[in-house]
């Protein structure tokens, strides 16, 4: 791997979510295209919504474009000190129009996206994830990671299987993408109905576990309600990195990661990477 977007509203963006992407360039010997995203064709944030949401020093009596680009400049020099002290390189992107429609043709050259669950264009009280995030995890061209709400290291990957070619080729994936990782704890999580076989090949799975990680099982859950004994086993768990097949538009968007509630993605707050097949 060697691009990273790190994909933010250029008025405000987490420093937490910028950490992450920054473990990420390091883990990969990446670097971070930070795309700042300013909604110029369709912005319904007030001056004084867009004040309250800026992490700079509010700036009072100028327009809200002007607004706008100033706090677009002071985030990118945030943005450009945490990658250096990190050691991480970096450029720069100002993208201005339609957000989602930014960030797509963005994606078609990437290797992978990183972006924060709860970043939103709207003046209205959003849930996360929010409806900006969710048209990006369906219709993005590369794989994306949600950044962790707090990251204190990985300790283990949660690979979710449901025996389909989209399951697999999100975990072959990641696999290629993060190599430094094979050395983690790997809980290939399966969930069955009561007295069903594990779908796909098992024999050839196993196989393919042993070839790329050290230390990796198979775990198989009963349980006819497969989306709440995913969130019942997800929920808590630290230090973890999760991986899913697509994002509305198979099996497994709508039995693990359903639209429009995206019920997994609302209670985890550990990274969640997410590949299109």
């Amino acid at each position: 791997m060697e691009k990273i977007l790190f994909i933010t509203d250029a008025v405000t963006f987490r420093r937490e979510s910028l950490d992450f992407a920054c473990f990420l360039a390091s883990l990969t010997h990446s670097s971070i295209t930070g795309v700042f995203l300013q909604n110029q064709e369709l912005e319904l944030r007030s001056s004084e919504a867009i004040q309250e949401m800026a992490v700079c020093a509010p700036v009072r009596g100028i327009s809200p474009d002007v607004q706008k680009e100033l706090y677009r400049d002071e985030n990118i020099a945030l943005f450009t000190g945490i990658c250096e002290s990190n050691g991480v390189k970096c450029m720069v992107h100002k993208d201005a129009g339609m957000p989602v429609a930014e960030v797509l043709k963005e994606s078609r050259y990437a290797d992978l996206l990183v972006v924060d669950i709860a970043t939103s264009f709207t003046w209205k009280p959003e849930s996360s994830p929010t409806a900006f995030v969710k048209e990006v995890l369906e219709k993005s061209e590369c794989p994306v990671v949600i950044a962790p709400a707090n990251f204190d290291g990985i300790d283990e990957l949660i690979f979710t299987y449901n025996g389909s070619s989209s399951s697999m080729f999100a975990i072959k994936q990641f696999a290629h993408l993060f190599p430094a990782l094979s050395h983690c704890k790997v809980t290939v999580l399966s969930i069955i109905d009561t007295g069903k076989h594990i779908r796909g090949d098992r024999e050839r799975l196993e196989e393919w576990l042993k070839a790329h990680y050290e230390n990796a099982e198979i775990l198989l859950l009963e349980d006819t309600n497969v989306r709440k004994r995913l969130m019942e086993y997800l929920f808590g768990r630290e230090k973890v990195f999760i991986v899913m097949g697509a994002f509305g538009r198979n099996l497994l968007s709508n039995v693990v990661v359903p639209n429009p509630a995206a019920s997994i993605l609302k209670i985890v707050t550990q990274s969640i990477f997410i590949s299109h097949y």
